[in-house]
């Protein structure tokens, strides 16, 4: 007598690939995203580890930071060094190929009596592998910085000087900042900046493509303010002298007399601009 059979063919067939399927996601990262669906994520080799640096800048001088991957932040700090901490992380088929391609990363650095200039270079990279590099910085009070990422969003609180940002997946924060001039711009992301001293000069510029941009300011501030959005609304809560032809998505006009240039532009997003308690 034979052996039964329990189920036909196309039983089996869908047995043997739930069995294929099975092993192939033993070795994936599975994660529910916000929306209810399914990342997958088949990169299971990683490796990590973190670059630390510290540098002497005067007081005046600059810091720049160009990075791929992640996101930067940094604080203002009493210190007399820039305290640098870039956490690496890489993802790849294996954990030694994570490790081989986290020690490709290049930290390519500049050193010069007033500036400081730390380059991300990324390996080549094939297949599921990817990396991400998370910065975190403390700024001696007085010094520029130029903080640019590509996927990852900037960060900043209380920093003085001169401050440019630049980020293109991510959005661009600001608080509690004593900057003399400010140039933030970012791709995919808004920008939401904080002064928490009175301006009376100095450029702010503040540019978005699809996100919307705000910036509060102490209402003792005196400025020339500029916002345009092409597919949105400006609201300002400020007592802003209006300057020709206005519109709701256009406004000119000058805070107490006019002072600091302060512009805001979005294509896709709208502009935002309201009063704050500030120091003087």
């Amino acid at each position: 007598m034979g052996v039964p059979m329990y189920g036909s063919a196309s039983h089996v067939t869908r047995f043997a690939t739930v069995l294929l399927i099975s092993s192939f996601l033993a070795g994936c990262d599975i994660a529910i995203d916000g929306h209810g669906g399914f990342d997958l994520d088949i990169a299971a080799g990683k490796a990590a580890d973190e670059w630390i640096r510290s540098y002497k800048v005067p007081a005046g001088g600059r810091l720049e930071i160009i990075n791929v991957n992640g996101r930067i932040t940094a604080e203002a700090s009493n210190g007399a060094e820039v305290e640098v901490r870039a956490e690496r992380s890489v993802k790849a088929s294996t954990d030694e190929g994570a490790k081989d391609l986290l020690g490709k990363i290049e930290m390519r650095e500049e050193l010069g009596e007033s500036r400081v200039r730390v380059e991300v270079r990324s390996p080549r990279l094939s297949g599921p592998s990817k990396h991400e590099i998370k910065w975190t910085i403390k700024v001696p009070r007085g010094v520029a910085v130029d903080l640019r990422t590509v996927n990852g969003g900037v960060h900043m609180l209380g920093l003085e000087g001169d401050l440019r940002a630049r980020s293109t997946n991510g959005g661009i924060s600001g608080k509690m900042l004593l900057a003399t001039s400010i140039d933030a711009a970012v791709t995919n992301g808004g920008i939401d900046i904080e002064l928490a001293k009175a301006v009376t000069s100095g450029m702010f510029e503040l540019e978005a493509v699809n996100g919307g941009v705000s910036i509060s300011l102490p209402t003792e501030s005196k400025a020339d303010i500029i916002g345009r959005c092409v597919n949105g609304g400006i609201s300002a809560s400020l007592p802003i002298e209006t300057v020709g032809e206005q519109s709701r998505r256009r406004l000119e006009g000058k805070l107490n007399g006019g002072g600091a240039r302060i512009a805001l532009e979005t294509v896709n997003g709208g502009v935002k601009i309201s009063g704050a308690l500030g120091t003087t």
